[in-house]
C-alpha cells in the first residue's frame, strides 16, 4: 500500500478534510473541558488542546482551499503555517464567509507562532506568549462552520452564544 495516499485527489477531498477538521476541533474542545478544569490550567489552556485546535484550523483552511481549486501539492507547500494558509484562503474569498471579531485574529496569529514552529509538539523552554483559549475557540468555530457548509460537509458546531 502506498504511503502517499494523501496526495491522491480522489482520496483526499475538501469534504474529507473538513471531517478531519471537525474531529480535531471537537477533540480540542473536549481536552480543554476535561483537562482545563483541573488545577494548574487557570491561566493557559492545556498544550494538547492548543495543538489540536491548531490542527483543526489548518485542516479547515486547507479544506476551503481544496474546494476553491487548490491542488494537494499547493496546500502541501503551505506546510503548517496557519498565517500563510489564512492569507491564501483570503485571496480566494474566505472573507466573504468569515470575519474574525474582538481579538480572534490576534489569538489566531499567536497560535500560529507556536503551532507552525512545532512548539506545541516538542518542548522549547523559556517564556512564550500563549493565546487566550476562549478567543481561539471562537475563531475556530467561527471559521469552521461556514467553511464546512461551503465545502458540503454536514456537521456544525452549535450552542455557542457568540454565533447567535
Amino acid at each position: 500500500m502506498s504511503t502517499r495516499l494523501h496526495f491522491d485527489p480522489t482520496r483526499t477531498t475538501a469534504i474529507g478534510m473538513a471531517r478531519y477538521a471537525h474531529e480535531f476541533l471537537e477533540a480540542a474542545f473536549a481536552v480543554d473541558t476535561h483537562m482545563g478544569a483541573k488545577p494548574g490550567f487557570e491561566i493557559m489552556a492545556p498544550v494538547p488542546a492548543l495543538y489540536l485546535v491548531g490542527h483543526g484550523c489548518e485542516l479547515t483552511l486547507k479544506a476551503f482551499l481544496l474546494h476553491k481549486g487548490a491542488t494537494l501539492q499547493d496546500i502541501k507547500k503551505l506546510g503548517h503555517d496557519l498565517s500563510a494558509a489564512l492569507a491564501e484562503a483570503r485571496s480566494v474569498d474566505l472573507d466573504a464567509l468569515v470575519t474574525f471579531q474582538d481579538g480572534e485574529d490576534g489569538a489566531f496569529e499567536l497560535l500560529n507562532d507556536l503551532y507552525s514552529t512545532k512548539q506545541l509538539e516538542y518542548i522549547v523552554t523559556g517564556a512564550k506568549t500563549v493565546p487566550m483559549w476562549g478567543l481561539l475557540e471562537r475563531a475556530a468555530v467561527r471559521m469552521f462552520n461556514p467553511v464546512s457548509a461551503e465545502v458540503g460537509y454536514r456537521k456544525q458546531f452549535e450552542g455557542y452564544s457568540f454565533l447567535e
